[in-house]
């Protein structure tokens, strides 16, 4: 193809093309760069830009009928539309863009301007130039329409420079749209039908869209007024988190007015569209959800409900939680994790030094923001370390009470606005870190510290690589670097994980969430850590079982069961009474249990009501599930979480036998409230179990911890043992150990207890009942009445401390030392005192 150079003589037009690549640049530069520039100069600029080549069109005449105007005057349109979504950051109009619409404006743009050289495409471009014109056209239509309210105010407010003709822009592109397709179908008319073809495709996308939106916005509505007529235990979101189809569409639906734009029934709030409950994603405007939006109606729940199944569903915890601050524009920018693994005593320590930065171009206070980030631990794991970085230097965390963390946190960040740090314990193994403020003007840093078990994998080991929630790291890179305790035979390790011998591992490159590593299990020391006149060792952890007349089976099936599984289970357990529960529960026979188990199996997830099982020492309970289902804290005031709490008031566990590899949320939680006695394989075990009556007792006492993930026991006794092994060991006898006393006591709310309390603190780990902050001043330690415990472990590092020395232990130090100081220097006195003699 061969273009005329005649268009590229045109200086005027030539000057545009500059000024549109110039403008672009500009618009970028935020997305490109950390600077200090308010972002309103970015728009100045592009302004500027578009009102100096529009004076240009003017003063040379080049608008004028017969000078060949329309092709500058598409790219002024184009400058013009650069300006109003620059200005669209300040005076939010249009939230940010979907990508795909943002793609297609870029598409649109370089359309119009390739109209300039139209007569010298071959016939098939040209086609396919007038069909991205209908498409074009189509957009702007919508982008006109949707301004439609400000056209009276903006024309109104036309000599305050101008600047409210950004309103005007798709209209524009309208109008000179109709004069593009006129000029591109003179000589031939047919091309007419390629812009009508792209122009019915957009509507008929949008019919498909509405009807498809339509349709799931029917479901979610049906599904709550069903539950809600039906079910009085449990909140009617349940249902709808049960049932709808698990999909990108039925996500967006959910996300409505919290994440994505809805028409606004009040245009008195059009130029601030912001969602009366905080949801960490970034706001965004998507035409199609707009349109589908205002022609299938809002659905029947309430936002509070929707970020509920919204956490269900789609792990969207950490977005959902509350805020003191926006962290809009934070950004994490480098992660360096440090492992150290100790195979011989099955547990690892984790250190994760996390550098977050601030996006924002102000320098004022607005740019303050709040990081957020949650951590994902491994069953049985604990935080035993937190530090924030404060004027350059590294400020370890205090140990304290969750009330007291949160009210110093609460205080400091949203009153005075300075310098804290706090980490509070979450349920699904979890914890959230809070640090503010970031600022633009300089990142800031924290490091969190994470003793945790290993997984046992037949006769393997696993460390899994601990993975958090946060802001974006996407761009971050990350140093890894992984030691062992002592050298390992047998190693497998991600690749990009380099090895200059079989004891330690480093790597560099892009931030990676999700990795491990997988080592011999040599099996367990015999030595321990002693401290304050105890010791700490491990053992593997071997079920002990007891005769159990089990005559009262319950299944609790959802979507993870397959129809095999269900029957097999069955015909091992059909000469019982076989329970299963669907609003009511039902005990299966021959008959109906193919019904059942459809109807059961529909659902994506379970939530079976323990209260509904009687009598428990003849009770079993067969589970299998996945990651998906509510906390219990997710719950509420609701009849279903008080009934539970009611029926597990009792000393009784509940026999649970897990088919799956994993538990749901649901059940992960009651199991670490150590609610049920617990037993996990396949098929070939339970019917053992079910043949010889038997069961998993539990193992557990003031003075043994059971890990089942890792197979694991952790005692406790007192007196000495041979030293070796690391702190850490205590750290997870403690936490565990408070979840064992605790227990179902956390179903209601955090018990006050003193005793709890002290154990997490000499351990100094993070638990339901304790925090760690970092407070900018002693003063505000003072304030909060936070102080530093003197007998504890303190903060975990990479250097793990050996046993600890006794008091006694102390003294006969000190006693030895002072022989010895004796001895050195009894030569000297002797000498001395000869030549005092001698004189």
């Amino acid at each position: 193809m061969q273009l005329s150079n005649t268009r590229f003589k045109d200086r005027i037009y030539v000057t545009g093309f500059i000024l549109v690549i110039i403008s672009l640049t500009t618009f970028l530069l935020p997305f490109l760069i950390k600077g200090s520039i308010n972002g309103f100069n970015y728009f100045i600029i592009n302004f500027i830009i578009t009102a100096f080549y529009f004076a240009i069109l003017l003063i040379t005449g080049r608008l004028r009928r017969g000078r060949d105007g329309l092709s500058p005057l598409l790219l002024f349109l184009v400058l013009f539309l650069i300006s109003a979504y620059s200005l669209n950051r300040e005076l939010n109009i249009f939230e940010s863009s979907v990508s795909w619409l943002s793609v297609t404006l870029v598409l649109v743009c370089i359309n119009y301007m390739a109209f300039s050289f139209y007569e010298y495409f071959p016939r098939f471009i040209k086609h396919l130039m007038c069909f991205v014109l209908g498409v074009g056209c189509c957009l702007f239509v919508y982008l006109a329409i949707y301004l439609v309210p400000l056209y009276l105010l903006s024309a109104v407010g036309f000599f305050l420079l101008g600047i409210s003709l950004h309103s005007f822009v798709p209209l524009l592109f309208l109008l000179y749209s109709v004069r593009v397709l006129k000029r591109a179908t003179t000589q031939d008319k047919r091309l007419k039908f390629s812009f009508y073809a792209g122009a019915v495709s957009v509507v008929v996308l949008l019919v498909v869209f509405i009807t498809a939106w339509s349709n799931v916005t029917s479901s979610i509505n049906k599904a709550c007024h069903y539950a809600t007529a039906t079910n009085d235990n449990l909140p009617a979101w349940v249902s709808v988190a049960q049932t709808i189809p698990k999909n990108v569409l039925s996500e967006r639906l959910l996300k409505t007015s919290l994440v994505y734009s809805v028409p606004d029934n009040h245009y008195d709030n059009f130029l601030w569209r912001i969602p009366s409950r905080n949801f960490e994603e970034q706001k965004k405007h998507d035409p199609l959800i707009m349109t589908a939006s205002f022609f299938s109606g809002r659905l029947t729940l309430e936002e509070n409900e929707r970020i509920k199944v919204l956490e269900s569903l789609y792990d969207s915890r950490h977005q959902a939680q509350e805020r003191l601050w926006s962290g809009d524009n934070l950004l994490t920018e480098y992660v360096y994790t440090n492992v150290h693994i100790w195979p011989r005593f099955s547990l690892a320590y984790t250190e994760k030094t996390i550098t977050v930065a601030n996006l924002n171009n102000a320098e004022d206070r607005s740019s303050q923001e709040e990081a957020i980030f949650t951590f994902h631990l491994p069953e049985g794991g604990v935080v035993s370390a937190l530090s924030l970085w404060i004027n350059g230097k590294e400020e370890k965390g205090l140990l304290t009470t969750k009330e007291k963390a949160a009210k110093a946190y609460n205080t400091i960040v949203g009153i005075e606005n300075r310098d804290p740090s706090v980490l509070h314990w979450q349920e699904g193994n979890t914890v959230s870190v809070r640090v503010f403020p970031v600022t633009s003007v300089k990142s800031r840093v924290f490091k969190i510290g994470i003793t945790a078990p290993l997984q046992k994998k037949a006769d393997h080991l696993a460390y899994d690589n601990i993975y958090f929630d946060g802001p974006s790291a996407l761009r971050a890179y990350e140093d890894v670097s992984v030691s062992f305790d002592h050298k390992q035979e047998t190693i497998t390790a991600p690749a990009f994980l380099g090895s200059s011998d079989e004891q330690h591992f480093k790597s560099y490159g892009k931030y990676r969430p999700d990795w491990s590593i997988n080592f011999l299990n040599e099996g367990l020391s015999p030595q321990g850590f002693n401290f304050n006149g105890k010791s700490y060792s491990v053992s593997p952890y071997l079920a002990e079982r007891s005769t159990a007349v089990l005559n009262n089976i319950y299944l609790d099936i959802n979507s993870s069961w397959t129809n095999n599984e269900f029957n097999d289970v069955y015909n091992l357990v059909k000469n019982k009474n076989v329970y299963v529960y669907s609003n009511t529960l039902i005990r299966l026979t021959a008959s109906n249990k193919d019904q059942l188990f459809k109807q059961c199996a529909s659902a994506r997830f379970s939530l079976f009501p323990l209260f509904e099982i009687k009598g428990t020492t003849t009770a079993l309970l067969i589970s299998k599930s996945n990651a998906t289902s509510p906390n219990l804290n997710d719950l509420g005031e609701s009849v279903f979480l008080a009934k539970t709490k009611e029926h597990l008031c009792t000393p009784s566990r509940i026999k649970l036998f897990n088919m799956g590899s994993s538990l749901s949320p649901y059940l992960k939680t009651l199991l670490e409230y150590r609610v049920f006695d617990y037993e996990q394989g396949d098929l070939l075990l339970l019917e053992d179990l079910l043949a010889k009556s038997i069961f998993a007792v539990n193992k557990e006492d003031s003075n043994h911890v059971v890990i089942h993930n890792a197979a694991l026991v952790i005692a406790e006794s007192i007196g000495n043992v041979a030293a070796g092994a690391p702190d850490h060991l205590m750290r997870l006898f403690a936490y565990n150990h408070i979840m064992q006393l605790a227990g179902k006591k956390l179903l209601d709310s955090i018990p006050e207890d003193d005793t709890l309390i002290m154990e997490a603190k000499t351990a100094s780990i993070v638990t339901p009942v304790s925090s760690l902050v970092v407070l900018e001043t002693q003063k505000d330690y003072d304030r909060f009445n936070i102080t530093e415990s003197m007998d504890s472990l303190g903060n975990a590092s990479l250097k793990s401390k050996g046993s600890v020395p006794e008091p006694h232990e102390w003294l006969l130090f000190i006693t030895a030392l002072c022989v010895l100081v004796y001895i050195g220097f009894k030569p000297a006195l002797k000498i001395t005192n000869t030549s005092n003699a001698s004189n």
